[in-house]
Order: structure tokens, then sequence, then C-alpha cells
């Protein structure tokens, strides 16, 4: 048993043990548990552990000097491992600094073999106190709406439901059949322009898509759209080590913003190009088409390597889904947002 444990666990004259996880030590050990637990839903999304980890690895100088200056940074790898007595990982949680003091609970897994022992719980629990620790107000997660055993414990823990999005891929062969449908006239789109006035107004249309009742766990930050002067500077900096293949777009009418697209583009097998539609709810049947398929033409244009392409939106938008599902997109998942509030 390694020395670092936090705690001695026996269950069923077996001991275990619970300690902080060292992502440089432990990322392989957790990748492979994950591979497990996690098979198809991994398999339906085209997405490899491996090669999200490795990604992670490379940016850990980054990171770590980053982590000097913003806990945003410092903290995006937390976490917690349960390992048994031959010290194998059987167990895990990741606990990530999101935005302004909220705590994200992820990679919630535990081996087939160990499961119905209460592991989950205490390192759930463990992300918890450990975000307390770090003066979280909150902590967020995401459950697959078919997972109920793991619901049901997360809403014993005091977590509410606040919100419910679906995931949906499209296949990479089926992009070449995409054509391209024109904008309402009225309507002009442009690439965006990063200064005061679009933050503004991009702050404005999160704050005008987002319900209120998904606000009161998932408030829209200011923070997301107005950087500190130390982000703004290191932004260009972060670009050229990072190399992103990202794009970002605004649509406006009689001078309003109405809509973006974003896409970042997959730079490797094993991870999705991503595709995100933000909408005034008042625009959203003449404008979702046209954004979809400027999107996805876009990433049929600029493919780097032949991925799945993936997109998101809340489960109660039946224009968007039906939209999506046009074009050939089928549902991997859809999950409900639990929050808890620490404050």
């Amino acid at each position: 048993m390694t020395e670092e444990s936090l705690s001695k666990i026996v269950i069923e004259n077996e001991e275990f043990a619970l300690r902080e996880w060292d992502f440089e030590r432990d990322h392989e050990s957790v990748s492979s548990l994950l591979e497990v637990v996690f098979e198809n839903e991994l398999q339906m999304k085209g997405l490899e552990v491996k090669n999200i980890f490795d990604e992670f690895k490379s940016l850990l100088p980054f990171l770590k000097f980053m982590g000097i200056f913003s806990k945003n940074f410092k903290h995006v790898l937390d976490g917690f491992v349960i390992e048994n007595k031959d010290d194998k990982i059987i167990s895990s949680v990741n606990v990530g600094y999101s935005l302004d003091d909220k705590y994200e609970i992820s990679m919630v897994a535990t081996h087939p073999d160990y499961r119905r022992k209460g592991f989950a719980r205490r390192l759930v629990t463990q992300a918890v106190e450990h975000s307390k620790n770090l003066g979280a107000k909150m902590c967020i997660l995401e459950v697959l709406d078919i997972n109920e055993p793991a619901y049901k414990l997360y809403r014993s823990l005091d977590f509410a439901h606040y919100d419910t999005i679906t995931r949906q891929k499209l296949e990479p062969d089926q992009l070449s059949s995409v054509k391209q449908v024109k904008f309402p006239k009225e309507y002009q789109l442009q690439e965006l322009e990063r200064n005061k006035k679009t933050s503004k107004q991009r702050y404005e249309l999160d704050l005008k898509s987002t319900p209120k009742e998904v606000q009161l766990f998932h408030p829209v930050q200011k923070s997301k759209y107005f950087r500190p002067l130390l982000i703004r500077i290191i932004r260009p900096i972060a670009r050229l080590i990072l190399k992103p293949k990202t794009k970002t777009w605004t649509i406006h009418r009689d001078s309003n913003l109405v809509g973006t697209i974003y896409v970042n583009l997959s730079k490797k097998e094993g991870t999705p190009n991503r595709l995100d539609l933000m909408i005034d709810p008042k625009h959203n049947a003449k404008l979702i088409e046209p954004m979809l398929t400027y999107a996805m033409e876009f990433i049929k244009e600029n493919l780097i390597v032949e991925q799945n392409v993936i997109i998101e939106f809340r489960t109660v938008d039946e224009i968007q889904k039906a939209i999506c599902e046009k074009y050939g997109f089928i549902i991997v998942e859809t999950l409900h947002l639990l929050g808890l509030k620490l404050q």
C-alpha cells in the first residue's frame, strides 16, 4: 500500500487505500480503468481516453506555469483514486476548477469487479470536501439519464437536478452530402472580432439563451467573456503553444448579436470535431439550419483527421434536435446536470 493514503478502507476483509491522484504517475492506470468502465460510451462517441490524457500530458508544463498565477489552471487535474492491496487503481474521480469558485466533478468510475462497495460515494464525498477546502461555492457534475444508480447516489448527496442536455454525433463520411443553407437576408455573419463590444454582446446573448432555472446552478459568468488582463496577455502565447484549430463566428441582425458558431477541429484520432451553436431563442427557428450547415461545411472543407462531429444542446430544444437529425446526427447520450451549493 502506498504511504500517500488519505485513508484506509476495509471491506469484506480486503484493504483499500484512498489517496490523491498524481496525473503524471497515474494517468495510464486511470486511462485503462476509464476505457473499461465507459467502453460503450467511448465507442459511440469515437473517443479514446489515452489520446485525451496524452493531450493533457503535453499541456502539463503550460498548466504548471499558469498555475502559479491562476487557480483556473492549478486545479484542473485534481482528483482521487482508490487502490486495492496490490496498488491497482480500481476507482477514480476527477475534480477540476471551472469558473468563479465552481468545481466540476467528473470521471467517477469503479471497475466492474468492485462495484456496490460504496467507493463512488466515498470518492464523490472526498471531491466535495476538497472543493470546499479550496473555497468552492458550488460543485457540478453530469450523469447519464440511463444510469439510475449513479443518479440516485448524487441525489442522496443533496445534488439538485437543474438541466438535461443531449449529445449527438455525425459520422465524418456524412459531411460530403452537406449543402449550405443560406442565411435569411436580414442576418449578417462574420468572424468573431474580440473587443469589449462583442464581449458584452456575447455575454448578453448567453444570458438570453440560458434558462433562469439553469442559472441558479450554472450562472452565466462575465469572467467567461471579460478575461483578466493577465489572461489576455498570455492568450496569444498559449495559442502559439497549444495551436488550437478553432473558429468562431457571430450572427447579427440590425447590429444586434443573435447567434454564435464555434468549431473546434480535431487534430488527432480519438478526439472528435466539436461544434457549438448559441442562439437568441427568438431567432431559433430561422437560424439553426443555416448556422449548423455553415459549421458543417467549414468542418468538411478544413477536416484534419476523419473523426466524428459532436454537438450538444438542451434536450428540450426540439427544433435543434429535428434539424440535427435531418442532417444525419444521431443521439450518443442524454445527460442530467446536477449541482450542489456549498455556500
